[in-house]
């Protein structure tokens, strides 16, 4: 192969990626989010192993609604959690970080909160990760404590790992919810 047909493969594959990878939407190569990292809509975080996905979506893709939830990554449109349900993001201008109490947020484009893990107990180094099981966890950095859980607030998919314990401490009641 000649210098200058190399080139040419070169110049189509960088054409190609300049031109079709932002209308694929961005997928983190991490299974986490912190205060520098900040997740926008479309954009995706995956589980180890990839079977899992962190990210935005609209049911069926029928409506303009957004909502955040964990899927699986081979079909969007199996949703086993969403933080939002009861809250839709009109548009594609939702983000979702760590806020500075420790919290994982979702805001609209107006910077508005919609959604929150809304943890009591703030922490300044909290980090949010999707586990290969499904489960986002919030978790305490300096002391590897989990503060928040996705498990613990199931909607209407049961998985092998998840418990439907009530705390008999706080009067938290576990149950499937669609």
């Amino acid at each position: 192969m000649s210098n200058s047909q190399i080139l040419d493969l070169f110049v189509l594959q960088y054409l190609f990626i300049l031109l079709c990878l932002p209308r694929l939407g961005f997928c983190a190569e991490t299974d986490t989010i912190t205060r520098n990292l900040v997740l926008k809509d479309p954009d995706t975080i995956s589980s180890r192993g990839n079977v899992f996905k962190l990210g935005f979506f609209s049911p069926d893709n029928t409506t303009k609604n957004r909502y955040v939830g964990v899927f699986y990554s081979v079909s969007e449109s199996t949703v086993i959690w969403v933080a939002n349900r009861d809250k839709p993001i009109p548009g594609s201008s939702g983000s979702i970080t760590i806020s500075q109490d420790g919290n994982i947020v979702l805001t609209d484009g107006e910077s508005e909160i919609i959604w929150s893990s809304n943890v009591t107990t703030s922490s300044v180094n909290a980090s949010a990760h999707l586990l290969s099981t499904g489960n986002l966890v919030l978790r305490d950095d300096s002391t590897g404590r989990t503060l928040w859980e996705s498990f613990l607030h199931p909607s209407d998919t049961f998985l092998p790992n998840l418990r439907l314990i009530d705390n008999i401490n706080t009067g938290n009641k576990v149950v499937l919810s669609s």
